[in-house]
């Protein structure tokens, strides 16, 4: 199995952008420390951060996050496995392996990132247990260094019109040109600078909580849908109160009795026969996951290649008939439709 992370990759233009200000920048600042006091403490400091950050950057950007289950199963296909040993109970139909409830499948990598976090389009990589402390040790780094690159830049800005500009060759000769390269790097780090704050606090609020960025996306995902359950509860309590009314008419309580009756009627008739429908599935469902089970061993644990592949077209076609089968039943429940009085029968 290949290794992949940010590196074996295509670059992004992000990732290419992300490099390109952050080697420009490094070079500017140590032009413009030549003018401050102190300067062989200056290139001590913005060197180790440098170092510092360089580092977490490339632990991140080549790390591979792939579940380390997944990569196991992949290498050594035909031997036997423990899934349960190791409380492997999601099964990955992309991978063909066994995963944990925590392992996502990224579609930008295509793989199983154990611990997902997210899918980070400015390292070319995916962000997860494995490389999650490396992820947050970088953005906190390059944050201090855009800081003190910030303040660099803002001296030297100030020191435009000063003599310690013309004593250097390099200013002297270049003095314009250089002024406007450092007025555009002050602008874009005080940019990137607030983005970075504003992640770094963002996960500050996700270890509070003891979430992962993929779980608080799916967490307000489904705090949307809520207000249209809200609104058809709404239409159901406004329905019941003007059957309510309907009933309390006294010129139509025998009516009303009536077709309360009927209604009471098809209710047990539905009860007794959604019972039974729900035995019939409990018994095909346990036979289907016994059957499904068997399946994913065999992909998993296949002897050979071919016999691999095979599993994997038969794996396949069968979730493909059984979506089909699905789409046909719903099609017939629809179809039946339970013809029931109208409101305005009884006004």
């Amino acid at each position: 199995m290949k290794v992949r992370s940010g590196c074996s990759q295509y670059p992004s233009l992000l990732q290419i952008f992300v490099i390109v200000f952050y080697v420009l920048n490094t070079v500017m600042t140590y032009i413009h420390i030549l003018i401050l006091e102190e300067r062989t403490a200056h290139y001590i400091i913005f060197s180790i951060l440098i170092s510092i950050s360089s580092y977490f950057c490339i632990k991140t950007t080549i790390c591979d996050p792939t579940d380390s289950f997944v990569i196991q199963q992949q290498k050594n296909r035909g031997a036997p496995f423990d899934y349960e040993e190791h409380q492997l109970n999601q099964f990955c139909e992309l991978c063909i392996a066994y995963v944990k409830e925590t392992t996502k499948h990224c579609k930008q990598c295509n793989r199983c990132c154990e611990d997902f976090d997210h899918h980070c389009r400015w390292i070319n990589n995916c962000v997860g247990g494995k490389n999650y402390k490396q992820f947050i040790g970088m953005i906190i780094f390059t944050f201090i260094i855009l800081i003190y690159s910030i303040i660099v830049n803002g001296r030297v800005i100030s020191q435009y019109n000063k003599q310690e500009l013309e004593t250097l060759t390099i200013y002297s000769k270049y003095k314009r040109s250089l002024l406007i390269i450092t007025i555009v790097l002050s602008v874009l780090e005080t940019m990137a600078t607030l983005l970075l704050l504003q992640l770094i606090l963002f996960h500050i609020y996700l270890w509070k909580k003891g979430i992962s960025t993929y779980e608080y996306i799916t967490q307000r995902r489904s705090k949307q849908v809520q207000p249209s359950n809200f609104s058809e509860f709404n239409i159901i309590n406004n329905h019941e109160s003007k059957m309510d009314i309907i009933k309390n008419n006294r010129e139509h309580e025998e009516q009303s009795v009536m077709f309360r009756k009927e209604k009471e009627k098809q209710a047990s008739q539905i009860y007794t026969n959604s019972e039974l429908m729900k035995k019939d599935e409990s018994l095909c469902s346990s036979k289907k996951n016994s059957q499904s089970i068997l399946q994913k061993r065999k992909l998993t644990q296949g002897d050979s290649d071919d016999s691999q592949k095979e599993g994997v077209i038969n794996f396949f076609s069968q979730r493909i008939q059984s979506n089909i089968d699905l789409r046909l039943q719903n099609r017939q429940m629809n179809t039946i439709d339970v013809k029931t009085p109208e409101i305005t029968q009884f006004q």
